[in-house]
This record gives C-alpha cells, sequence and structure tokens, in this order.
C-alpha cells in the first residue's frame, strides 16, 4: 500500500510538472494553450504533492527525490506566473474627482441562461458606466432592456448564437459601431466614450470564440491582435474589455498588451477569477478590463453569481488629470511579425506597423 501511494506521488509529481512547462511552449494549439488555464489549481496540487513526498525520502531516496524536484520545479514556475497577481492594494476611491472616475461592469451571461434579473439588479446597485453583456440573444435583449433607462447610449448584435454581444453606456459615445475584428464571426464593440470631464476615451468590447482542443486558437489570437491595432491606431487613452477565452498569463494576451500599451489592472490587485461560477475550485480569471497608462486602478470586484457560469467582474478606474499614456509600450519587431504572421494566416490585410 505505501509503495502504491508513493508512486502514485511520483505520477502526479509528473504529470504536474509537464502540465506547467507545456504551455510555456509559444504554440497555438489549442490543447496546449488550455494548460495555461489552471495555473493556479496546478501551483497547489504540487504544493500538496510535494509535501506528501517528505516522508517517503528517508525508505526510498533515488524514486522520491526526482519527483520531489519535479513538484518543486512546478509549483515555482506556477508561483513565478502568478506572483504578478497577489493583491498589494490600490488607489482610493475618494481619491479620484467624480468627473474622472470610469466603472466597468462586464458578464458573460451564458448563452440559454434565463435568470436575468439578479444581473440587472447588480446593474442598478453598482451603477457602473460601462456594461458590457456577452452572449446575449432575443431574450436577453428584452430582459435587459431596464438597463437602458440609466444607460442610454447603446450598441448590441444578436447572432442567435454564442457570441450575441450587448453594451450599454451612462456616457456618450463617439464614431460607436459593431465590428469584426480579426476575420472572425464575433462582433465586437469598437467607440469612443465622452467621459464627465469632457475628454473622449476609447472601448473595445470583444468575446472571441475558443476553438476545439485539437484546433488552434489562431482565429481568437488574431482578434486579440487586431483589437491592439485599432488601439495603436487611435490616439486617445483606451480600453479593453471582455470574456477572452484566455488568462491574462497567456502567451498571446501578454504580446496584445505589449503591441497596445494595455495594463491589467488585476497586476497587484489580485487573482479575481471569474470562471467557472459553478465550480468551487476549478476557477481562474477569463474575463478581462484591459487600460492604457493615464488610468489608475481604484478597485476590481466580482459580483455575486446569478446563473452564468461566469461571474460579473467589475473595474472601476481614475482617469488622472492632463496625463497621457505613462507606461512604455514595448513594440519589439518579433511581437510586430508574430502579430503580422498570425493575421496573415487568418485570412486579415490588417497589420501592425512598428515603431
Amino acid at each position: 500500500m505505501k509503495a502504491l501511494v508513493r508512486n502514485t506521488l511520483i505520477l502526479l509529481a509528473t504529470v504536474l510538472a509537464a502540465a506547467s512547462l507545456i504551455p510555456l511552449i509559444p504554440t497555438e494549439w489549442w490543447a496546449v494553450r488550455l494548460l495555461d488555464f489552471p495555473r493556479l489549481p496546478f501551483a497547489v496540487g504540487s504544493l500538496v504533492v510535494g509535501l506528501a513526498l517528505f516522508p517517503f525520502l528517508k525508505g526510498s531516496p533515488r524514486s522520491t527525490l526526482p519527483a520531489l524536484a519535479l513538484a518543486t520545479l512546478a509549483l515555482a514556475v506556477n508561483a513565478w506566473i502568478l506572483w504578478p497577481y497577489r493583491p498589494t492594494g490600490g488607489m482610493r476611491v475618494d481619491a479620484c474627482p467624480a468627473e474622472r472616475r470610469l466603472s466597468v461592469l462586464i458578464a458573460n451571461v451564458q448563452f440559454g441562461n434565463r435568470n436575468a434579473a439578479p444581473l440587472v439588479e447588480a446593474v442598478a446597485r453598482e451603477e457602473p458606466d460601462l456594461f458590457l453583456a456577452m452572449e446575449t440573444d432575443a431574450w436577453w435583449d428584452e430582459a435587459l432592456k431596464p438597463v437602458l433607462a440609466s444607460m442610454p447610449h447603446a450598441l448590441q448584435r444578436i447572432t442567435g448564437s454564442y457570441y450575441g454581444i450587448h453594451f450599454f453606456s451612462r456616457l456618450p459615445l463617439v464614431n460607436g459601431g459593431i465590428r469584426h475584428l480579426g476575420g472572425q464571426d464575433t462582433p465586437a464593440v469598437v467607440t469612443g466614450v465622452t467621459l464627465r470631464s469632457g475628454e473622449v476615451i476609447d472601448f473595445i468590447g470583444l468575446h472571441p470564440k475558443p476553438p476545439q482542443p485539437w484546433q488552434s486558437a489562431r482565429g481568437r489570437d488574431a482578434q486579440l491582435y487586431a483589437a491592439a491595432s485599432v488601439l495603436r491606431e487611435r490616439v486617445e487613452p483606451g480600453i479593453l474589455a471582455g470574456d477572452l477565452n484566455a488568462t491574462p498569463w497567456e502567451i498571446a494576451v501578454e504580446r496584445m498588451a505589449r503591441l497596445s500599451g494595455l495594463i491589467d489592472p488585476r497586476r497587484g490587485y489580485g487573482y479575481v477569477a471569474t470562471w467557472n461560477a459553478h465550480s468551487s475550485w476549478l476557477r481562474w480569471p477569463l474575463d478581462q478590463v484591459f487600460h492604457e497608462g493615464g488610468f489608475a486602478t481604484v478597485s476590481i470586484e466580482r459580483l455575486d453569481a446569478f446563473g452564468s457560469d461566469h461571474f460579473p467582474y467589475l473595474v472601476r478606474l481614475c482617469r488622472r488629470a492632463g496625463e497621457t499614456p505613462t507606461t512604455p509600450v514595448q513594440r519589439s519587431a518579433e511581437d510586430v511579425a508574430t502579430a503580422n504572421a498570425v493575421l496573415a494566416a487568418a485570412g486579415m490585410t490588417e497589420r501592425l506597423q512598428p515603431r
């Protein structure tokens, strides 16, 4: 029995190490990219397995020590990736003038979910300035109409599939519309938003389609890089939000952020898992709100579940007075070349230019 437990732990250590290291490979194969999602469960599992192996060191050091090293390696890799997402505090709400505050609420309602009341109540209670709802259909179009009373500026596209999208704003929109980024068949919101201070910012809301495990993530990545291209073409500070079907530490997401100068407010504020609301332990952050420099993060919050497999995600920002983006934008030739290759493979004529 003791040997069985030891061998099981050795096998688990090997599997966890492989699952933690394989996603470091820069491939578009979705089966590999999926392993990026459960970084926190991998870290916890590696810690538990490593501790469980210690009692076997004395009796079987030759087989136990390599397994312990693998568990330690898996823990170190995942801890290194997750370290920026630990909570370290942030700006107080009352430190930002009211006219410079901007709150963004996003929610994947889950196609087929018919429990709208808690979400509509949350919108009324939290009073976000911008509200992006995804996986909406004709039923949700009707259910969300009460939101228009306080958020009259709206854009929407009903697809009859998992990729319907609704966008509501308390603030006036400028040249807003629905676009299909990256040549994909999933609609995205691209619009300007006039802040209470009179300044105009850009907003992109999108919900890329996840491929099947045996397929490529190229379509999803093309949408991310196309969004980066849109933000680079505009002079106003921008915000990108949505269920990206990607964690913020994924290779493609980090490249998109570097190309467009986007900042992830989760860094320094916490892991804040938004999927899966139906599980108490398999959870990771798939819903994202990124912002360019010139904004400060006031708070981020996961709201109560409402029947969807995603939690609503609320980010409160402060537009700093008189500031242009201050974070250096790393636009390496390698990043631009990789993004352009993905866009070309996806059939897009759109390209990013190094500058």
